[in-house]
């Protein structure tokens, strides 16, 4: 199923950004009139651009990213010369360094252009700023999406001191397992290990680096409002943009109906029969071109064919996109933004007992935590009974039959109801029972379920 859907999962990553919320309009002149410096193009992998508007706004620039992609070439030559020369005042060196101050400033021209033109796009200015100051170094553009949360102008002060502590803790988890794993796997070879021994070990790092990445997005899960996290995806770079099992997300949006959902799996059909054919000649093509000795006449062929399987895809991703979109209403598709990057539907519906296994309250703690369950008790009561009801009416009708996948889409919603209720009672229990130190232990991996 994951290889045969795989190009509707891509299309519902790549759907289109919705209009600034009500009562943006009254917020948002302050930040827009903000002229921040020329973009660093080594921020343009950070810009709140899904794979579709990248592709555009690429597109309808092509010649302003050619020329600062020219400029750039030029001042790395120019820099290159001017390194080797032994006498750096001499009249040569001096040439050189008037070119390259020269194209600098045409450097730094273009990107101003461009930094306007992002501008226009709906990419505000402190957005920009903040791109610009991103970190550098492994695993760049997940440190760098972390701070995003600090961007939130109406975060409370409870939330904005746990994700100041957070955030700079897993900046410093990072790059301390990134040092571990270097010291060890040293260690590793002058013990002379067998490679698929040093392998395995320098896995459980990678392991603990996707741990307390997932850890954190599932704090902003529990602990922002939906539409603190739907503001939140908006500014997320194009790879955060992929939801893990998005149609599984969409199954369980609230208020789902059976019409739509029949929509959407009619939708997921005929893509998946669309692109079928293009998928398999990309692969076929791709495993032509790895054979060295093919002719050259015929790798260009195969080029041009692959190109224009690839262009097929795009535009088919582009009408998915487009068509998911239109089923969904305006809260449902606020509500699928507002689930966060790397948590799948089975992390979202965990109950608190397995998020926080392990964990060991104090008195006071288990008290407060007793007194939130029973608040939302009535909810999840009502989530039960209601799947409860539909379960004893699906009785009567038959597996196949098209009432029997109305009923699975409503009992998915009442499902889905609880679970919602679930995550409210985690993200007050992480807000006013743990300690500031507690939330920290649990993003680390030090308890609640490993994956």
């Amino acid at each position: 199923m994951r290889d045969r859907t795989a190009l509707v999962l891509l299309a519902l990553f790549a759907c289109l950004l919705p209009a600034a919320p009500a009562g943006a309009e009254e917020k948002a002149p302050a930040v827009e009139r903000l002229v921040p410096k020329p973009i660093q193009m080594g921020a343009i992998e950070l810009l709140p651009f899904n794979d579709l508007e990248i592709q555009d706004f690429r597109r309808e620039h092509g010649v302003l990213f050619a020329r600062i992609q020219g400029l750039g070439k030029r001042m790395a030559s120019l820099g290159k010369k001017l390194g080797k020369r032994k006498n750096k005042n001499d009249a040569e060196s001096k040439k050189l360094k008037a070119d390259l101050r020269r194209v600098r400033v045409q450097h730094g021209a273009l990107r101003a252009r461009l930094t306007d033109e992002l501008m226009d796009a709906g990419v505000d200015g402190a957005l920009i700023a903040y791109m610009n100051k991103a970190p550098g170094g492994a695993r760049r553009v997940e440190r760098y999406a972390y701070g995003l949360v600090l961007l939130l102008d109406d975060l409370s002060d409870d939330q904005r001191l746990m994700f100041e502590r957070v955030g700079a803790q897993m900046e410093g988890s990072f790059l301390a397992l990134r040092a571990q794993k270097q010291r060890t796997t040293l260690a590793l070879k002058q013990a002379k290990l067998e490679k698929d021994e040093v392998r395995a070990i320098q896995r459980t790092f990678d392991r603990q680096e996707r741990l307390i990445d997932q850890r954190f997005w599932q704090l902003t899960d529990f602990t922002l409002t939906r539409d603190q996290r739907a503001r939140l995806w908006r500014t997320l770079p194009r790879t955060l943009r992929r939801k893990n099992q998005p149609v599984e997300h969409l199954y369980a949006l609230p208020g789902l109906t059976p019409a739509q959902g029949t929509r959407l799996k009619a939708l997921l059909t005929e893509v998946e029969h669309e692109s079928s054919p293009d998928q398999a000649a990309v692969k076929r093509i791709n495993a032509a071109l790895k054979q060295k000795d093919e002719p050259r006449g015929d790798r260009n062929a195969l080029v041009k064919e692959r190109g224009e399987a690839y262009k097929r895809l795009g535009e088919l991703r582009r009408y998915s996109a487009k068509a998911t979109r239109e089923i969904l209403t305006d809260a449902q598709w606020h509500a699928y933004e507002a689930i966060p990057p790397r948590v799948n539907t089975n992390e979202r519906r965990a109950s608190y007992k397995r998020v926080l296994e392990g964990f060991k309250p104090s008195a006071p703690q288990q008290r407060t935590m007793k007194r939130l369950q029973q608040e939302f008790r009535t909810e999840q009561r009502a989530a039960r009974q209601r799947m409860n009801e539909l379960r004893r009416e699906g009785e009567d009708y038959g597996a196949d039959s098209p009432q029997m996948a109305g009923m699975q889409m409503a009992m998915q919603g009442a499902k889905a109801d609880g679970e919602r209720a679930q995550r409210a009672m985690l993200g007050r229990i992480f807000t006013e029972v743990l300690t500031p130190q507690q939330v920290s232990s649990w993003v680390m991996g030090h308890y609640g379920y490993k994956r």
